[in-house]
């Protein structure tokens, strides 16, 4: 799977912000800047990477439409994605300052506690295989 380019990662982005499936439509209403041909020409490529699934079918005004959501492959090429980045600026930034930046993204208190326990575990768990 090569890089998503910035409008597959926008869509993405919009279907994972939400538990329920969106349709093309709903995708377009939730951010300025796309439109309806861009959503469905970026729709047929995540669905033929398997990125996303078709959830069902709806009435939206007098046509049925299709919803989609995102699958769990879709996390996988974001992490692999991310990852790949990441290791452009190893050299200038250390996996310490990523976690610390990262951690400092509008988190509130029970969630950051939440994330420095997963991060622990991470960690020793790492540790033990040293």
């Amino acid at each position: 799977m090569s890089q998503l380019n910035p409008r597959e990662l926008d869509v993405l982005n919009i279907l994972w912000k939400t538990d329920e499936p969106m349709t093309s439509t709903d995708i377009v209403n939730e951010q300025r800047g796309l439109t309806q041909s861009t959503v469905i020409a970026v729709l047929r490529k995540l669905l033929k990477d398997d990125l996303v699934e078709v959830a069902g079918v709806t009435h939206s005004g007098k046509v049925l439409s299709r919803t989609y959501r995102p699958t769990a492959a879709s996390r996988d090429v974001i992490m692999k994605n991310f990852a790949g980045d990441y290791a452009n600026f190893k050299n200038v930034i250390s996996k310490s300052d990523l976690c610390a930046a990262i951690l400092g993204i509008e988190q509130g208190p029970e969630q950051m506690k939440s994330e420095i326990s997963k991060l622990k575990k991470i960690l020793a768990d790492y540790e033990k295989k040293l």
